[in-house]
Parts: structure tokens; sequence; C-alpha cells
């Protein structure tokens, strides 16, 4: 078990860094910060960034009154979905798909970084980025159910996960 505080200056290290990307896998939200390290797997070597927090609870990026993109537009068609659609499946066919687009434009544009890292009681998170975007995240605090994770140092970090009200190490 991993305690807030110690979860809180984990997350710390993402201030000053960059938000270079955000994207999904299925119904799994990835967002990755800092620049490229590294790292090999089964595949071979290849680049990955620094930190990352996947997502797979209730979350929203915001611009002022904006919402760019939520967690709710991964359950909805996109523009150009064809026939019938479900929730996870092909990269191109949900809502978010398309608002993604308009986000990584964004971050190219702008090239955001993390001013503020913010963790409250019930492992809710909110980062505060240069551009006047702000990630907000609402863990669901199910039981047996991941609600985010923060992967800490190109992939070879520990990972901080949070799940029913507490987090844990991996």
């Amino acid at each position: 078990m991993s305690s807030l505080g110690e979860t809180r200056a984990a997350l710390g290290e993402l201030e000053g860094r960059p938000f270079t990307a955000i994207g999904r896998a299925a119904t799994l939200v990835w967002l990755t910060f800092g620049g490229e390290v590294p790292w090999v797997n089964r595949r071979g070597d290849e680049a990955v960034r620094e930190l990352a927090v996947h997502l797979q609870c209730r979350w929203r990026l915001v611009r002022g009154a904006a919402v760019l993109v939520e967690e709710g537009d991964l359950y909805v068609p996109g523009a150009c979905t064809p026939g019938e659609f479900a929730a996870g499946s092909e990269i191109g066919t949900a809502r978010f798909d398309d608002r993604v687009e308009g986000v990584t434009r964004l971050l190219a544009a702008e090239a955001p970084v993390v001013d503020a890292v913010s963790i409250g009681d019930e492992f809710d998170l909110r980062l505060t980025l240069s551009s006047g975007m702000t990630l907000e995240v609402f863990p669901a605090g199910r039981e047996g159910r991941e609600d985010w994770r923060f992967l800490g140092s190109g992939g070879g970090g520990q990972h901080y996960v949070v799940e029913n009200g507490s987090a844990f190490t991996v």
C-alpha cells in the first residue's frame, strides 16, 4: 500500500514536464509527459516518454469552461464511424478519437507543461497545464477496478495504482 503523501510526492515528478500526447488502447486512456527515453521490450528497442498517466475512470480535459475531451467520448460514435459502434473498438471510431485530433494540434502548437499537480484525499487528481488546460480525474472507487495509474521514469520506475480509494505500487 502506498500512502497519499507518497503518491503526491511521486506525481510531483510531473511538474515542469511537457504534456506530449494523449491516446487510447480500447477504453484505457493514456497521457504522456517528458522527453523520450530508451526502452527495451519483447519487440526490441523503442523510445517511450519519461512519464505516463493511464485513466480508467471518469476524467475530463478542460480549457476554461470548454471540455476538450472526456471519458464519455469513448462511448459515443465519432463523425466517421461506419455502421455499428462498439466502445473500445478500432481507433478512429469514437468521438474521443475526433476530439483528440484537436488536442494533439494544441499540444504541437503550444507545448504545454505541467504547472501544478493536486491529489485530493480520495485520490482525485488535477493537473494544471501552462496553456490553460486542466486534466481533472474522478476515481470511481470500485473494488477490484483500477481507476488511474502513474508510470514513473521511462517505464522502468514504479507504478502508482489507484483503486477503490487507495493507492499501491507495483
